[in-house]
């Protein structure tokens, strides 16, 4: 996915990378590129040739052996229940190869190369773990492993469909605008290729060619996400209501109270106490001094900072465990206290309750309508990319269990590369 930096260098000197499919008149001597001016006339309807596929280069790979262990083939068992428990492989026997995983949409998944940049997180992962907690390892792998399969695979067939679909993507179209950015680039280093591809390499940490590509496939699969994302049926006003309905305790929750207690040790300093906030004294200030109060100095005796929510009416509520003190605090209205009551011992209290807040959001408030709408877009937005994505790769046949499948032989190579061996049959 594009950072901040890839759209800081296709952005200097005003250069537009955004993909206008509209066809527009364009001025000879303006930068500005828009990928309609490149378009050809080239047939993407059913039948036709195969538009030319443009794949994102990998990071070559570094000079480490991709190892799998394949055990010594057994010719003195007998048939039986298969064995499941984990075995140590004999690395004596092992074949080193480099593990072609499988496909997608023609593009070979080399196991060393898909391994790469993840291997240095896998063997800290292993790290943090008891060498008999490889199960462990394992289960935290696949995640990792899974999660790059998927991306590259959403990725892929998302970039195709694009290609297919969009008839002003046409490869003479890409090539020149690619072509284009690449000038822009260069240009803005003082006409350098060397610096701008240095640039490049600085920033990204992929070539030139790489960036260009990876720049080119973004483009297309933006462009067919923008399609596939409006393929929703759109949000009524019953649709509006019902979510209301359905999410009515959030639009309308609970009360809270919010209320001070001061406990002080003795009748002597309960008596200063009544004194003092009969003459108007703050009932927070005297619940934050410790030579008066006992109970929650360092926030004024405050009982909960979020408030304490209740259900119903507030002289129906158990808003503290304790009987006496409940009973005082329900009966009073805002800005009143009550004490002092009679604890444990020669214990004294005093409650005050400082607010009652209650939030409520009418249907009939526009802004909330707005916000349900936009919720139930978004929702259904998603929706709708997420059953497209699936249908490409089913369509594809990179489906959940196929990649699944891949994920697995992956983590074997992973596995050989972090313990120096395989023992197990499938992930557990």
């Amino acid at each position: 996915m594009p950072n901040d930096s890839r759209i800081r260098l296709v952005k200097i000197g005003a250069f537009p990378i955004t993909l206008l499919l509209a066809s527009c008149a364009s001025d000879p001597g303006s930068s500005d590129v828009q990928l309609s001016e490149f378009s050809g006339t080239v047939d993407t309807s059913a039948g036709a040739s195969s538009p030319r596929t443009v794949y994102a280069p990998v990071n070559s790979p570094k000079q480490e052996p991709e190892t799998l262990v394949i055990r010594p083939l057994e010719t003195t068992g007998h048939a039986g229940e298969p064995i499941t428990q984990e075995q140590p492989a004999s690395e004596a026997s092992a074949a080193v190869y480099d593990a072609k995983i499988g496909d997608i949409n023609g593009r070979p998944i080399i196991a060393s190369r898909f391994l790469e940049d993840l291997m240095p997180r896998l063997r800290a992962e292993a790290a943090k773990l008891e060498p008999d907690q490889r199960r462990e390892w394992r289960q935290e792998a696949f995640q990792i492993i899974a999660r790059k399969l998927d991306g590259m695979i959403r990725d892929e067939v998302l970039y195709r469909e694009g290609r297919a679909r969009i008839p002003e993507i046409t490869p003479q179209g890409l090539a020149m605008f690619v072509e284009r950015i690449r000038e822009n680039i260069i240009r803005n280093e003082s006409g350098s290729y060397t610096k701008a591809e240095q640039r490049i390499l600085e920033e990204e940490n992929v070539t030139m060619d790489e960036f260009l590509a990876s720049l080119e496939k973004q483009v297309v699969i933006k462009e067919i996400l923008d399609i596939a994302a409006e393929d929703y049926a759109p949000v009524s006003w019953l649709d509006i209501q019902n979510e209301y309905n359905r999410r009515y305790e959030f639009f309308n929750p609970n009360p809270k109270a919010f209320f001070r207690i001061i406990t002080t040790q003795d009748s002597n300093t309960a008596e200063s106490v009544s004194q003092r906030l009969e003459a108007g004294d703050s009932f927070s200030d005297l619940a934050s001094d410790s030579n008066l109060n006992t109970y929650a100095v360092d926030r004024g005796g405050l009982f909960k900072e979020e408030g304490t929510e209740f259900d119903g009416q507030l002289a129906d509520a158990r808003l503290i465990a304790i009987d006496d003190l409940n009973s005082a605090l329900v009966t009073l209205n805002e800005g009143e206290w009550a004490g002092p009551i009679a604890r444990s011992g020669n214990r004294q209290s005093f409650v005050y309750l400082e607010r009652v807040e209650q939030e409520s959001f009418s249907l009939e408030d526009e802004n909330v309508q707005l916000s349900i709408e936009q919720y139930l877009k978004k929702n259904r937005s998603d929706e709708a990319l997420e059953r497209f994505v699936n249908r490409l790769r089913e369509r594809a046949n990179l489906g959940q269990d196929r990649a699944n499948e891949m994920v697995v032989e992956l983590l074997r190579v992973a596995e050989t590369r972090v313990y120096g061996d395989v023992a197990f049959n499938a992930p557990n």
